[in-house]
């Protein structure tokens, strides 16, 4: 997984053809991931969502918390703070720092992880620039909010699970934020796109495209393509992409309005 570039306040409609060449070229994998009839190898359609399910408050001494399964990942992101930084005398906004690891059998491929490794490292910098721009720091000036973010088990893309665990993490602490952030990945596979890789997707020589928006403001936080694509399948890539955030959006925040229903027990 790349790390996300960062395009902070870049509005989803002036969605200039970055990252694109006039190459065209039809993108063929070695295995058919698509049947006859439209399905992937896990019974989804191209732009059907892997299942999807989230609890809250599951670390107690935590700020905020939040377990989620989408697919086959399944991740815990936790929240402290925000709580008076150590020499931020002249700080202005909160600092956000970011913790990811992942647990050594959470991974088919048997092999070792070493703490600290530059994934991991390109990971934590890109959750901390994303979150850096969505939360309102400046409400917490001299003070600094750690993330600490467990995959318990992966299923492909590791970045935007992440995302979308950590925006509900923050809700779930009460941080002010200006949007919900969402964030997922497309892959152009047997000339079709098709959303949220699963593993077994993602490992197919195939362009991908990874989006992270705030779907309330219409703003891009982070863009990243994998390949150099013709730029008709570029925007449609980033058409299925916004989509596939619209209805995560749908989805995290329907678990945000449960949350609050039980705590309020509201029926």
């Amino acid at each position: 997984m790349s790390t996300p570039m960062d395009t902070s306040s870049l509005p989803i409609k002036n969605k200039s053809n970055q990252l694109t060449s006039t190459l065209t070229t039809d993108y063929i994998v070695g295995s058919d991931l698509i049947s006859i009839e439209g399905y992937r190898q896990d019974g989804r359609k191209p732009n059907e969502l892997r299942h999807f399910r989230v609890s809250f408050n599951v670390v107690p001494d935590a700020d905020g918390s939040c377990y989620m399964e989408h697919g086959n990942c399944k991740l815990l992101a936790t929240i402290y703070g925000p709580y008076e930084g150590e020499s931020r005398s002249n700080q202005e906004q909160a600092i956000i720092t970011c913790d990811f690891s992942m647990t050594s059998y959470c991974v088919s491929e048997r092999r070792l992880r070493t703490f600290g490794d530059m994934k991991s490292q390109r990971l934590q910098m890109a959750i901390q620039r994303v979150f850096q721009q969505a939360i309102i720091t400046e409400t917490y000036p001299k003070s600094q909010i750690d993330i600490y973010l467990k995959i318990l088990q992966s299923d492909g893309n590791d970045y935007s699970p992440c995302v979308n665990a950590t925006t509900l993490a923050f809700i779930n602490a009460g941080i002010p934020m200006k949007d919900f952030v969402c964030s997922s990945t497309v892959g152009y596979i047997q000339n079709k796109c098709i959303i949220d890789l699963n593993q077994q997707e993602e490992q197919q020589k195939s362009p991908q495209l990874t989006l992270t928006i705030m779907p309330q403001r219409d703003d891009i936080v982070a863009l990243t393509c994998e390949s150099r694509v013709h730029h008709d399948i570029y925007n449609e890539m980033l058409d299925a992409a916004t989509r596939a955030n619209l209805q995560l959006f749908d989805l995290m925040k329907q678990a945000v309005i449960n949350q609050l229903k039980t705590v309020l027990h509201v029926l």
